[in-house]
């Protein structure tokens, strides 16, 4: 994982590097494929690493943005979905430890779960109709309260692509409160062995398959409140949410482009045609496409972690969306080059096909690519335009 993050962080990180070797040991043991596998996520939480944003104070591992996303950087290197699927748990744990206003109460019970009991938690936000909140949808889950003196809240809707959902304990879930205009949305918290919960089959996607992305049916589902605004208001929680999801995001594809590499450089090893005298990887073209896309994959890393670091030390979120970009394109391009070298056996089910297609599926979680490269650009008009 590299040198620690943080002054007398060494402790943590060779605990934590301990621990991801127990679940990589235990994922490559499992030969992980395109079906949901939910002995990969029973690995993670068997082995400790489910308490990785948890702070050390609450029994965690305590670890910096920086330190998770190297744990997503080897674990997408050994499986896409897997680490998609742990990317949810670091993204919420994280934002809710760095967040500028969380109700105390509520994050101490999931600190306690999580640590005891093993719990694994999500946001559940996008809908089928009004796409992603990114974008600013209005969420159609509603919910409703009950009169004093019960004042109970409840949700009714439906949310997709909810990310590893058979595993989930918990969902933060956003909804409409209300009816006014404008709209004012709250982020609930539901324990998903509620009544009224059901989890419906994960989507039929190109790529990400295991991640089990499916549909969260809720019906009159009793939940607790955590906070609410009006949709045109500022976030009160800060750029946390969106600081530690773009990363996760990041560094969980960047290290599909990653894997793919090992794997082809591997292959390009082992292949020896003709007289079998030379290897696939002796062959100049194979080795200009293979410094081609360890040259975007390295750069990218280097990126990732920076934007960490910065977050780390000042709770600068500047470039997250940049990190996003450059790292999806990084791993789209190399899961690309890796199918040139391999050519026809690359294109057969296995290892480097899975790598091309879960690569993809980076470019439609946000921020999106057009969405940031037209804030690139606002900023360099802005910045360059009359003083």
């Amino acid at each position: 994982m590299g040198a620690p993050a943080r002054g007398g962080g060494s402790v943590v990180r060779k605990e934590i590097e301990t621990v991801l070797g127990k679940v990589i040991d235990r994922l490559r043991a499992l030969d992980l494929g395109d079906p949901f596998e939910p002995r990969a996520a029973a690995a993670i939480v068997d082995a400790g690493l489910h308490r990785l944003c948890v702070p050390a104070s609450a029994g965690g591992l305590g670890a910096t943005m920086a330190e998770a996303a190297e744990v997503l950087l080897a674990l997408g290197a050994e499986d896409g979905a897997t680490a998609l699927g742990f990317a949810m748990q670091v993204h919420v744990t994280g934002a809710m430890r760095d967040a500028s206003t969380f109700p105390e109460a509520i994050r101490d019970a999931i600190y306690r779960t999580i640590v005891a009991d093993g719990a694994l938690v999500n946001n559940a936000a996008t809908e089928e109709g009004g796409g992603s909140p990114a974008r600013g949808a209005i969420p159609g889950t509603q919910a409703t309260q009950a009169a004093a003196p019960d004042e109970t809240w409840r949700l009714t809707g439906e949310k997709t692509w909810t990310t590893w959902l058979p595993n989930l304990t918990y969902a933060f879930v956003t909804a409409r409160v209300g009816a006014d205009d404008p709209a004012e949305v709250g982020i609930f918290l539901v324990d998903l062995a509620t009544d009224g919960v059901q989890r419906g089959e994960g989507f039929e996607a190109m790529g990400m398959r295991g991640s089990a992305s499916g549909r969260l049916v809720l019906d009159g589902v009793q939940t607790t409140l955590v906070q609410r605004r009006r949709i045109d208001a500022p976030d009160p929680r800060g750029a946390a949410p969106m600081a530690w999801f773009g990363i996760a995001i990041a560094a969980s594809y960047l290290g599909v482009g990653e894997g793919a590499r090992t794997a082809v450089a591997r292959w390009g090893l082992n292949r020896r045609p003709g007289d079998g005298s030379t290897s696939v990887a002796d062959v100049p073209s194979v080795q200009l496409r293979l410094g081609r896309l360890d040259a975007e994959l390295r750069a990218a890393r280097i990126v990732v972690l920076d934007v960490a670091r910065r977050w780390d030390e000042d709770r600068d979120a500047g470039d997250v969306a940049l990190a996003k970009l450059v790292a999806t394109r990084a791993a789209v391009n190399a899961t690309d080059e890796a199918l040139r070298i391999a050519g026809g056996p690359g294109f057969l089910a296995g290892r480097l096909e899975r790598a091309f297609r879960d690569a993809r599926a980076g470019l439609i979680n946000p921020p999106l690519e057009d969405v940031a490269l037209t804030g690139f650009g606002k900023a360099v008009v802005q910045r360059e335009g009359p003083s």
